[in-house]
């Protein structure tokens, strides 16, 4: 299969953590709108930068900040104010390419600290498919099918805590759910988020008796595949740099486009 290589630069890096940073404002407003917002979660959007804000989640990709750099210097410190109110642990992205020194500086005089890396991977939306004996996958689009993803989500996130109300994912604008079976068994779960041409490939995960199977890759494949179809011409995605996962999106043929640094706030007493 030939396609147009898609080339990296700050352009594509602000478009990757841009639709990052909107899936991830979409799960938050996801839990605002549930009836009197008991979670208090709440969204700040500072021109092309978020901040997203649930206490009650700590340490999680529902408290962070998300495209911020130094033109955005002083949204960035009424970030951190608003963070500080409820002395939430929140976690800057810093990204590679931009500027950003000066806002590391500030973070750091605010107590925060670089803790860790994540990577970000892009690519073009057609790229070949690699079939696994067994394996299938399908649009979620039934009761019985969001049950069973939600089972294999939860599971395959190592989730132990009540489980997360799954039916307003169905009708989000730009989300779309897929299931993946390993011998007629639910196995996979995962997210095709698409925002203008770009396809964003989020939350995939793969109950630990089913994998090694080929899932995680064919979960891959389908949202690829179905990105491309409804008009995408590339996608990006995110994992930890050398996992597993991280392993399939290169074997796709998605390519490293950056490791963010992420810096953390001081830890409350």
């Amino acid at each position: 299969m030939s396609h147009a290589p898609v080339i990296h630069d700050l352009a594509l890096v602000r478009r990757a953590e841009n639709i990052v940073a909107e899936y991830a404002a979409s799960r938050v407003q996801i839990i605002a709108d549930r009836p009197g917002n008991p979670f208090d979660a709440q969204i700040r959007r500072y021109g092309a930068a978020i901040a997203l804000r649930a206490p009650v989640f700590g340490e999680h990709f529902f408290n962070r900040a998300l495209g911020f750099d130094d033109d955005s210097l002083d949204a960035a410190r009424e970030a951190i104010d608003w963070y500080a109110e409820q002395n939430v642990p929140a976690v800057f992205e810093v990204l590679p390419g931009l500027p950003t020194g000066r806002l590391m500086a500030e973070l750091a005089d605010r107590g925060y600290r670089h803790v860790s890396y994540h990577a970000t991977y892009a690519g073009p939306s057609e790229l070949a498919s690699s079939p696994s004996p067994g394996v299938e996958v399908r649009r979620v689009a039934s009761e019985a099918d969001l049950a069973a993803f939600s089972e294999a989500y939860h599971v395959g996130w190592g989730h132990t805590g009540p489980r997360v109300p799954m039916k307003p994912w169905l009708e989000v604008s730009g989300w779309r759910l897929y299931l993946g079976l390993c011998d007629g068994v639910p196995s996979g779960a995962a997210v095709l988020y698409i925002r203008g041409q770009t396809g964003y490939l989020a939350d995939g995960a793969v109950d630990p008796r089913w994998r090694n199977r080929g899932v995680h890759r064919a979960l891959l494949d389908a949202r690829c595949a179905e990105a491309a179809a409804a008009g995408c011409s590339e996608i990006v995605s995110g994992a930890d740099y050398l996992s597993g996962s991280s392993r399939n999106m290169l074997r796709k043929g998605l390519t490293l486009l950056m490791t963010k640094a992420l810096w953390r706030a001081p830890a409350t007493p």
